[in-house]
């Protein structure tokens, strides 16, 4: 893993275990979901700067996801839960 892909990865954990969500809407935007006080100035800049890279990681991230699914016949939350340990561990 690179040092770009295990910060981005990092910083996707760190956000899972601060209850906040990231998705990708239809236009491919990055939303962010939280709790009021989970998202600090400084968490926030840190998703800014690497929105790029997050939109990338999570596009490639639902695609697999979409992949084991259907064609490993697995329901969604056992495919985004191997994606996730195929991408972040």
């Amino acid at each position: 893993m690179t040092s770009t892909h295990s910060m981005i990865a990092d910083l996707l954990t760190e956000c899972d275990d601060h209850g906040i969500r990231l998705k990708l809407t239809v236009d491919d935007r990055l939303e962010i979901e939280a709790p009021q006080d989970a998202l600090t100035p400084e968490r926030l800049m840190r998703l800014k700067s690497h929105k790029a890279e997050l939109i990338a990681l999570i596009e490639r991230f639902e695609e697999h996801a979409a992949i084991m699914e259907y064609e490993g016949g697995l329901s969604r939350s056992e495919a985004e839960l191997l994606a996730r340990k195929e991408y972040f561990t």
